[in-house]
Formats: C-alpha cells, structure tokens, sequence
C-alpha cells in the first residue's frame, strides 16, 4: 500500500512540476541518461521480519524511479505515456538498510538496443554504496511492444557490462531448456 501512495505522491508533484517544462521535438542523449535521484525514509511498512529492508522493496523504489524518468521523456516529447515490462532484473546487496535510514536511490539510462532499454540503479544511505541493480526493460503502448527509438534511442549503446549480462541471460536459458528436454 506504501508504494501505492508513494506513486500517487510522485506521479502528481511530477505532473505540477511538468506543466512548467515545454515539449520538444527530439530528446537529447543527456536528458535520457540524465540520472533519475529520488529520496525515501524506510517506513515500518518497508520493513522486512528480518529488521531491514528487504529484497522485494528494492525493486519497488526502482519501478517508482524508472516510472518517473519515463513519465518525464514521455511529457518532454509530447507523446503520450509509454509503459514498461522488465525482461530482466538483477540485484546485487552490499549492506543491510535499516529502519527510518534515508535512503536515495538514483537510477540511470546506461543503455539501449533494438527491443530492449537498461538502466542502473545504485542505492544509498548517506554516501555509503548499499546495493546496486540493473533493470532491462521493454516499452509498450496501447497497441503492444515500442522500440526504443520511440524516445529518440536510435541504433544500440550497449556496455560491456550490459553484453555480459545479456550473455549471462541466454546461458542460464540455454542450460534451463537442456534440463527440461532430460527430464
């Protein structure tokens, strides 16, 4: 229900803020790489049994960031809102966040290809590094699946740390449908 709120929140102070901002024609590479940083206080119901945020909270401040940034890019170019799936999503946890900390979670276009959009998303309690997360998504509208050059991300700009990871994605697919034929 927190996460809820808190979109509502974020989607309405966005949409005041927004009216503000004129629509232009074409999105530059910094405004789609420009880092999304939003901060959050870790509420009871953020809370895990375990007295520290858990797993499952993670990607819900990172859907709240991905949201705004495509909220953002969707106002900037004068189209209206896209939606988005994840195809994938990994996490990988430094530290524990614990209650009441505050927490900034700022995420970041790192790349694109034909289908696909990823960003990276760091987490932080004051300036120490908590964990770190990649998200590779796809855009959709009304009418199904968008490329990314629907927000001007035209060709592909991929990393080598997005190849590897693609590559990491088809092996552990390729070894998941060699199991399943031996059963």
């Amino acid at each position: 229900m927190n996460m809820l709120i808190r979109f509502f929140i974020m989607a309405s102070l966005l949409k005041q803020q927004l009216k503000k901002q004129s629509v232009s024609e074409r999105l530059s590479v910094e405004t789609l790489t420009a880092p999304t940083v939003r901060h959050y206080r870790i509420l009871p119901h953020d809370m895990g049994f375990r007295d520290h945020l858990p797993n499952y909270r993670y990607l819900s401040f990172i859907e709240l960031n991905v949201t705004r940034w495509l909220m953002a890019c969707c106002h900037q170019k004068g189209i209206k809102p896209l939606n988005w799936v994840i195809a994938m999503q990994e996490m990988i946890y430094l530290k524990e966040i614990k209650f009441l900390a505050k927490m900034t979670v700022s995420s970041k276009l790192v790349g694109w290809d034909k289908k696909y959009v990823y960003f990276e998303h760091r987490f932080f309690v004051k300036s120490q590094l908590m964990g770190v997360g990649m998200t590779k998504f796809v855009l959709m509208d009304k009418k199904g699946k968008c490329t990314p050059d629907v927000l001007d991300m035209t060709g592909e700009q991929l990393t080598d740390v997005i190849n590897s990871w693609n590559k990491h994605q088809v092996a552990v697919k390729s070894a998941q449908s060699a199991d399943s034929t031996k059963v």
